[in-house]
């Protein structure tokens, strides 16, 4: 878990995640799940710079789908990743 959450803290996308700790992305995806429950992360909201609704295939590129997500560290996840740090 603090392997994820220092990626995360990095800008890291989930596949990218996924990938360095040979991982299958749906268990990744449970994992920051479990990660958002306890606190660690949280889930940013994303608006179109065009000013829609929801992010539209201009604002978020072609390749990515309209299911796209963005997490950040909670202070109680920065916490975590500075004690790793340390």
């Amino acid at each position: 878990m603090e392997e994820v959450l220092s990626r995360i803290e990095n800008g890291t996308t989930i596949d990218t995640i996924a990938g360095e700790l040979a991982m299958n992305r749906s268990t990744l995806l449970a994992m920051i799940e479990f990660l958002v429950d306890e606190g660690y992360l949280e889930r940013v909201e994303m608006r179109c710079s065009c000013s829609t609704r929801d992010l539209c295939e201009q604002c978020r590129g072609t390749d990515t789908g309209s299911e796209m997500a963005v997490y950040a560290l909670t202070p109680k996840g920065a916490g975590m990743v500075e004690r790793l740090k340390s």
